[in-house]
């Protein structure tokens, strides 16, 4: 399962413009993968939303804030949905 965000603000990352990102439900593996680096919270945070929504992380640390908080919302929203029965 994928889900859209829209972008309040698009940003533009190699002459690519992005309006919205399409992420998808996480892993176990890519939790994984990113607990294995020797990054920094922030950066670690940062590598699992790119890892999500299949974007370099160069878009990610392009972001506004506020739709960087969209990100988190909607992986919260992952995480505590429940299959439709």
């Amino acid at each position: 399962m994928t889900d859209i965000i829209k972008l309040n603000f698009p940003v533009t990352v190699d002459a690519h413009e992005y309006a919205e990102l399409t992420m998808r439900r996480p892993k176990v593996r890519d939790r994984l993968m990113v607990d294995k680096t020797d990054l920094s919270e922030s950066e670690s945070e940062i590598r699992y939303f790119s890892n999500l929504c299949e974007v370099s992380p160069d878009v990610i640390e392009e972001l506004d804030w506020s739709d960087f908080v969209k990100l988190r919302e909607k992986l919260q929203a992952f995480l505590v949905s429940r299959p439709s029965a």
